[in-house]
């Protein structure tokens, strides 16, 4: 494990989005297959901004988790995750941590505190929000 963890979130995020940006949805594959970009309870996450809808389209924890609408994704503080992740996607940065909000960790059933890593990026006129967090505890 690193000693900066952050550092090692934002560095996979970019990357990441990189992939994202210059493939599309031909990179999602290799987000799904443990190693670079998912290990231990990390993982890249993807969304796609369709209109005024978000879309989870990656998601390796669950697969039945992808291709489902997220617009308006609350944790069980009611915290709008949706609403958080999309204010740093959209910001004039279009990067950034969030706030802490409660999220299962993989393979268990109760809440942890995790923040998670955004950036924004576009691949033939479509807005992607790529991500990974770590959990605080």
């Amino acid at each position: 494990m690193p000693v900066n963890i952050q550092e090692e979130i934002e560095s996979l995020v970019r990357e990441a989005a990189f992939f994202v940006e210059a493939q599309g949805e031909d990179a999602f594959p290799m987000f799904r297959t443990e190693g670079r970009f998912l290990y231990d309870d990390i993982y890249v996450f993807v969304w796609i901004v369709r209109a005024k809808r978000i879309i989870r389209l990656v998601f390796p924890p669950d697969n039945m988790g992808e291709d489902i609408e997220i617009t308006d994704m609350t944790d069980a503080g009611g915290t709008n995750i949706t609403e958080m992740i999309m204010k740093i996607a959209n910001s004039t940065k279009g990067e950034g941590w969030s706030e802490p909000y409660l999220w299962k960790r993989p393979g268990e059933n109760i809440d942890s505190e995790k923040i998670s890593f955004i950036k924004s990026v576009t691949n033939k006129g479509k807005m992607y929000v790529v991500g990974a967090g770590h959990y605080l505890k």
